[in-house]
């Protein structure tokens, strides 16, 4: 049952989300707080773009947008960075994180993944999570959610800094405890009347200059 408060929050929030007489964005913050030993790992991370640190230490990440009635929430322009302690210009960014929480039992984070050495790379799942062990993912103060690194995020930071071991060995370890707290901000139908009427006289211009060409 433990589901049960965050389904009804998020019922309401897609609620808003669908409201007709306007459109929506979402904003908010998303906070990490990191339990794996990065050290251990001989890994230095850093933050990148519009990532912070909260007050209470936590790693703070805005959201930028999503679509809440897709269980898609994104934090454009923000990401960490982690680099071989030794050689600091070796670095794995992770980038433009998406959550996806269509399937609450089966979750997952996306992110933009480039190297030093290769480039972009592409996107790909960093962690998964189960929310439906979650009473309160909604809590800044009290991270719950369980980060746990996907197979795919595991295989490239073994192989990328040369961790001995099978590739494979991060795969299912926490890295941190996460929280999220998406706030809907409609925009007024006014606003939209204001914008459509601003389209409407563009596509006149538009139209007008095709009769005189014409």
């Amino acid at each position: 049952m433990l589901l049960r408060p965050f389904l009804i929050s998020l019922a309401a929030l897609v609620g808003l989300a669908a409201t007709p007489a306007s459109a929506v964005t979402l904003t908010g913050v998303t906070v990490v707080d990191p339990t794996f030993d990065l050290d251990a790992a001989g890994l230095t991370p850093s933050l990148l773009g519009d990532g912070d640190v909260d007050s209470n230490g936590f790693l703070a990440f805005p959201i930028t947008g999503g679509d809440l009635s897709a269980g898609l929430i994104e934090h454009d322009n923000s990401g960490v960075r982690l680099a071989a302690t030794a050689d600091t210009s070796l670095y794995i960014d992770l980038e433009n994180f998406l959550i996806d929480i269509s399937d609450p039992a089966a979750s997952s984070i996306f992110a933009d993944i480039s190297t030093s050495i290769d480039g972009f790379i592409g996107n790909a799942p960093v962690f998964t999570f189960d929310l439906t062990t979650v009473s309160d993912p909604f809590d800044l103060d009290n991270p719950s959610i369980e980060l746990l690194f996907s197979s795919a995020a595991s295989a490239l930071i073994v192989d990328f800094f040369g961790i001995p071991g099978n590739a494979e060995q991060l795969s299912g370890i926490q890295f941190g405890l996460a929280a999220t707290s998406p706030t809907v901000v409609p925009l007024p139908a006014a606003a939209w009347l204001f914008i459509a009427g601003i389209g409407g006289l563009a596509f006149a211009g538009r139209r007008k200059k095709q009769l005189a060409a014409a």
